[in-house]
């Protein structure tokens, strides 16, 4: 069984991006898994787009693609993710994420649904972004159902095409592939939440919005002189 890791990074480096990612590498490397850094704008050639600019919102769906297909599972994760040393297996859990179930109970509850609610369909799956992971017949059942009118039809009206939640939310919805799954969430205390809600022995913490700058700190803490 072959499992990959993947992230995402476009810009210029960051520290906190920098130290994150060696964290994510340890990890790979104690799961036995593989770990790729896709950067830039991979999906610039995968669908056609309006703007002379790729979407940087979509990258992220990249997994879909079929260079990735000998994989057995695939996890995404959010590069402000990083590793504890509580080493727990993420690829033995069932489950696809974190499910977003404030977004999923109304279309105006989250982001998702109030800009682009052509796609957004009441208490269908949707998961958070920042660690989602798929096996093999779920990336290909996605990937055939991913059309490039699905992107360039459905504009919010600031003209923000659909980011990846919301895309998956609607690609999971119309292949209905997650109708006969028991279980579709992964132990998010242990591998999806904010530092302050995880479970004191989690192996995976999300650090969103302001939290990044925490990182450089959290790892020294973590990891002493060892990743520093």
């Amino acid at each position: 069984m072959a499992n990959l890791i993947v992230q995402h990074w476009c810009g210029p480096s960051q520290r906190w991006a920098e130290l994150a990612e060696q964290t994510i590498r340890m990890y790979s490397k104690n799961v036995g898994a593989e770990y790729l850094l896709i950067k830039d704008y991979p999906m610039g050639d995968m669908i056609a787009q309006k703007q002379s600019k790729p979407y940087l919102v979509l990258q992220k769906l990249y997994v879909l693609n079929e260079a990735f297909d000998h994989y057995d599972d695939v996890l995404l994760l959010d590069m402000d993710m990083i590793a504890t040393k509580v080493m727990d297996n993420i690829f033995n859990y069932p489950g696809i994420g974190r499910l977003h179930k404030k977004g999923m109970s109304v279309v105006n509850a989250s982001k998702n649904g109030r800009k682009w609610p052509t796609l957004y369909k009441q208490g269908e799956p949707m998961f958070f972004g920042n660690c989602v992971k798929l096996n093999k017949h779920q990336r290909k059942e996605l990937r055939f159902a991913l059309k490039k009118d699905i992107i360039d039809n459905n504009m919010s009206s600031d003209e923000l095409p659909p980011n990846d939640e919301i895309l998956l939310h609607h690609l999971l919805y119309v292949t209905g592939i997650l109708k006969d799954q028991d279980t579709l969430e992964l132990p998010h205390d242990r591998f999806c939440d904010l530092p302050e809600e995880a479970h004191q022995d989690a192996t995976l913490l999300h650090f969103c919005g302001g939290r990044k700058w925490k990182i450089e700190e959290t790892i020294r803490n973590l990891y002493g002189l060892e990743i520093l």
